[in-house]
């Protein structure tokens, strides 16, 4: 027993570096984007096409049943490609620190979604952390003082509600393969951004960092996640992923002094404090 016990104990400390560790490389997209010097179509279209092929490449290394390319995968994969769009887009358009903000009240949007869609209740508690959330999205918003700073965030938030979507779709159809899901969405991506681009080869420093980009921000950073996921209860995964708001702004603060604002800083906290308080209970129970 003691030593079933142990195992566990080991498995779940594993489960939790592999989280943190995919965490930890998910923050660094935002500090890619601000070291390619490449147009907006570009960037998408090689961060896509590269994404494809390390999915692609994961997916033949640990393979799983056969692809059904139904109705429900191609909605999936749709969603997936939106997703990717808009984040790359948003990276471009505002700030860091507002676009990760925006994106951490994925739960309580997933939730909205759920809700419109299914009619899936929510709880009392996801209410009042969600209504904290709208909050501090407010504060976010309030720091828009350019038109561009304004697309982002409504792209961040068209981000966050494809992936709420995604989530939802793939949900409620356990056959579909997150892996595959995500390849066919940056190959979707890169079809769509191809005519937008110059068709010119970057150079071979920023071809560099775009596949960094997308192999460790994308294929392995998810791989990591998933991995450790298996070890670890979803709720403390979705805590460790919250380190992606504080981390992802303090590179780009480090790097190139991209200061979010008071405003962001205060709005950020307020979704951060309400992301962490909805999950306690469940954490607390994961660990009694």
């Amino acid at each position: 027993m003691r030593r079933s016990e142990e195992q566990s104990g080991e498995r779940r400390v594993y489960g939790l570096i592999l989280v943190g560790a995919g965490t930890v490389l998910w923050s660094l997209a935002g500090l890619f984007v601000r070291a390619i010097d490449l147009g907006l179509w570009d960037l998408i279209l090689w961060r896509s096409l590269f994404a494809c092929l390390c999915l692609v490449a994961i997916a033949i290394a640990r393979p799983a049943e056969a692809v059904r390319f139904d109705w429900r995968f191609c909605l999936a994969a749709c969603f997936s490609a939106t997703a990717m769009f808009c984040y790359v887009a948003a990276l471009t358009m505002t700030t860091v620190a507002n676009v990760l903000i925006i994106y951490a009240t994925l739960p309580f949007v997933t939730a909205a979604l759920a809700f419109a869609v299914g009619r899936e209740a929510a709880s009392r508690r996801l209410l009042m952390a969600s209504t904290v959330s709208m909050i501090g999205i407010v504060f976010v918003a309030g720091t828009a003082l350019a038109a561009s700073d304004i697309k982002g965030n409504l792209l961040a938030f068209a981000m966050t509600l494809s992936f709420g979507a995604l989530l939802i779709v793939t949900r409620r159809n356990r056959a579909l393969n997150l892996i595959h899901v995500n390849a066919a969405g940056a190959a979707l991506c890169a079809i769509a951004a191809f005519p937008f681009s110059s068709g010119q080869l970057p150079g071979g420093g920023a071809l560099g960092l775009i596949f960094m980009l997308a192999f460790l921000t994308t294929a392995l950073a998810f791989l990591l996640f998933l991995a450790g996921g298996r070890h670890v209860a979803s709720s403390e995964s979705a805590l460790i992923a919250l380190l992606d708001v504080v981390l992802g702004p303090l590179w780009v603060w480090l790097a190139f002094a991209e200061d979010p604002g008071k405003s962001a800083i205060a709005g950020g906290l307020i979704v951060v404090a309400a992301v962490v308080w909805y999950f306690w209970p469940s954490l607390r129970r994961s660990r009694s």
